[in-house]
């Protein structure tokens, strides 16, 4: 491969503008045992690119920034100048490295590489010291715990872990651990990249991300919440590639699993669209008519048909409806939430699947709504692709992919939480700003849908300032989903499946509560 070609992908790596053809190119390129450096050029941009986007970031909390000047425009500009040469990587791994030479190295070492933040159970140091909050594991520790649960902070590397038991772990280095058995959540900052977990099945070495690594006696499996990571090719495997949302299977034998290309293992809803009863909050499902469709664009362009379309419309803070002109759009149905996939919800409503594969679809729900009690509120969730929520005209929370043109239109402040796994989202759960909502009745505007094609997922929570919310043995809060009525028996099944899902393979979970419900008003 031509170096500009190679470089060229790697840049499209880092910005995470990868199609699916040429994440294939790349894969098929780092395979091969002469790539030693392009692999190794990979691991550099990666990390040259997460330390100025940290580096940006503290310059943004630091300075007095006005809306021209923001983290919109600072990070995505020093995002790209990795590509200026080799000096932001070598700066990137000159700052990480320093402190594993010399005397900082054998102090840490002494000290121990990782601190004990939380421990819930009876673990055992090297089968007979016992592990305490504050204490610590040295090279050569092995772990083990027959219930419970460890938080660990890795010192060197700022690598944060959790594991639950059966536990059996042993920190090989400061930058290495061997996992025989039990769960292990990590999320690895900038300077940890390279992190390596080891099984008996497999190498799994970190290139920026947030993973989850199981164990069992009959073999082991890597599920990726965030970025990148690289599993080595022992035996007859070949080293390869896994980005977020692809789970990967160990068996003891020596076979591999992997999911389906594309395919993001959430369940699908099957219920489509209900019919509204009193009470209902009510939604359309809008899309282009044939006629309308524009000519079929490369997958690297793919353009939002309909986030462009409805951008006038939430720009005049959902009064003005003459954008929406021409268009089709589906009898009513009523709002049962936003959890799950819909891969084939539009085709159910009538859509071609021509229209679907090429402009996509939206579904507006609106509506007068009260909370079930006053106070102050915020969203969360994530979709791929358009999610956005807005109160009494104004934005409040966008959960839409990093290529939705809503994001562009009317901006509000967003935080995105990769540790905490979120479907098949690739920035995790993302949550917007606290809004004060009283007993007054407030309008409420929520668009749902696709750029284009068949792969369509989200899910929508609400927490209330003040709340206390049951969390997954990962740490993360179990909001409850974002309703006006409680589902039925049909739909209750479903959501439970879903949720099961997320417990199982996501380490996420959520809520169906009757006290969360929100309320139609007349």
């Amino acid at each position: 491969m031509k170096t500009e070609r190679l470089e060229e992908l790697i840049e499209n790596c880092v910005l995470g503008q990868l199609t699916e053809d040429e994440a294939e190119e790349l894969s098929q390129h780092l395979r091969q045992d002469e790539a030693i450096g392009s692999r190794r050029k990979l691991r550099r941009a990666l990390k040259a690119d997460a330390y100025l986007e940290e580096a940006a970031a503290d310059m943004e909390r630091g300075a007095n920034f006005d809306d021209d000047f923001g983290s919109a425009r600072v990070v995505p500009f020093l995002q790209r100048t990795w590509l200026t040469g080799a000096v932001a990587a070598a700066l990137a791994i000159g700052i990480f490295g320093w402190s594993r030479n010399g005397e900082q190295s054998r102090a840490l070492i002494d000290l121990g590489v990782a601190s004990v933040l939380r421990i819930e159970g009876d673990g055992k140091v090297n089968g007979s010291a016992q592990l305490s909050l504050g204490g610590s594991l040295r090279e050569g520790d092995r772990l083990t715990m027959k219930e419970g649960i460890v938080e660990l902070a890795f010192r060197d590397s700022g690598v944060h872990a959790i594991a639950t038991a059966p536990l059996s772990l042993t920190v090989q280095t400061a930058d290495r651990v061997f996992l025989n058995r039990g769960d292990l959540k990590l999320h690895v900052p900038p300077q940890g990249i390279g992190f390596v977990v080891e099984t008996r099945e497999r190498k799994i070495t970190d290139l920026g991300t947030s993973f989850v690594v199981s164990a069992e006696p009959q073999g082991s499996q890597v599920f990726v919440l965030d970025g990148l990571i690289s599993l080595d090719g022992r035996g007859k495997a070949r080293e390869r590639f896994m980005t977020a949302g692809e789970l990967a299977k160990f068996h003891r034998e020596g076979d591999t699993q992997m999911p389906s290309k594309g395919h993001s293992g959430v369940p699908e809803l099957e219920m489509g669209a209900l019919v509204p009863t009193e009470g209902s909050l009510v939604g359309h499902l809008y899309s282009l008519p044939d006629n309308q469709l524009l000519p079929k664009q490369p997958s690297r362009f793919k353009v939002d048909v309909m986030g462009q379309r409805f951008a006038p419309l939430i720009e005049s803070g959902f009064k003005d409806f003459s954008c929406l002109k021409g268009m089709d759009r589906s009898a009513p149905f009523r709002f049962a939430g936003v959890a799950g996939t819909y891969n084939e919800f539009a085709l159910r409503l009538g859509v071609s699947p021509r229209v679907i594969n090429e402009s996509g679809w939206l579904v507006w729900y609106q509506g007068k709504i009260k909370p079930p009690q006053s106070g102050r509120y915020r969203f969360w969730g994530y979709a791929d692709n358009n999610l956005l929520v807005a109160i009494n005209g104004k934005t409040v929370f966008d959960g839409s992919r990093y290529d939705s043109d809503l994001r562009e239109v009317m901006p509000v402040a967003r935080e995105n939480y990769p540790a905490w796994p979120c479907l098949n989202a690739r920035a995790g759960f993302a949550s917007g700003p606290w809004v004060e909502i009283n007993d007054d009745p407030v309008q409420l505007d929520l668009l749902f849908g696709e750029v284009a094609g068949k792969l369509t997922s989200g899910i929508l929570l609400v927490e209330r300032e003040g709340a206390v919310y049951e969390k997954t043995y990962w740490g993360q809060p179990q909001w409850p989903l974002f309703l006006m009525e409680l589902p039925e028996e049909a739909q209750r099944h479903e959501l439970e499946r879903l949720r099961s899902h997320m417990v199982d393979k996501l380490m996420g979970s959520f809520t169906v509560s009757e006290s969360a419900c929100w309320h139609v008003v007349d």
